[in-house]
């Protein structure tokens, strides 16, 4: 099968909505495991629902892993799966909230990750790693584990995992340990 890729540097947005959360001033930093302080509104398709989203870890590959790209713009860069837990908490149901469109990563050394758009798959993807889902329907009580690849140096290591809450507020960070 032949992959195409592209790179993006920021985040993409939902066909009809976005996700919002009141202020965040004075908000410790968390733990991966540990859930938003604040339920996070994500609406989608003109339905809105109430979410505690709770990265679960970090999985990081060899730079060997993106060989299969055929793509030289990759050399010196590794893949680093990133899996982030959503509970409906309230609210309607959301047909494909698209978690992960909001989720983003830094490096140890402060610099963002770049999220990796691949059209096919790699052969490295973890067999448990589920992307997004544009069907699938969260209702209150339920809980879902996405995953998504994004690109770091190859020396080195994700430090924290961020969770976007529009352009007017800082994002929502957990601390990789």
């Amino acid at each position: 099968m032949a992959l195409t890729t592209g790179c993006s540097s920021t985040a993409g947005g939902s066909p009809s909505g976005a996700a919002k959360s009141g202020s965040t001033a004075g908000a410790q930093e968390l733990v991966l495991g540990q859930p938003s302080q604040k339920e996070q509104e994500i609406t989608r398709w003109d339905k809105t629902g109430k979410f505690l989203i709770t990265p679960q870890k970090v999985v990081e590959g060899k730079p060997e892993d993106l060989q299969e790209l055929k793509d030289g713009k990759f050399a010196g860069q590794k893949v680093a799966w990133v899996y982030v837990d959503a509970r409906h908490v309230g609210g309607e149901p959301v047909k494909g909230p698209m978690i992960m469109k909001d989720i983003g990563a830094e490096t140890d050394g402060g610099s963002k990750a770049t999220p990796l758009l691949v059209f096919g798959d790699l052969s490295s993807r973890p067999k448990d790693c589920v992307e997004d889902d544009g069907e699938s329907v969260f209702k209150e009580g339920e809980s879902h584990t996405r995953c998504a690849p994004y690109l770091i140096p190859a020396g080195a290591k994700v430090g924290k995992v961020t969770y976007s809450q529009g352009y007017y507020q800082d994002p929502l960070k957990w601390k990789v340990q």
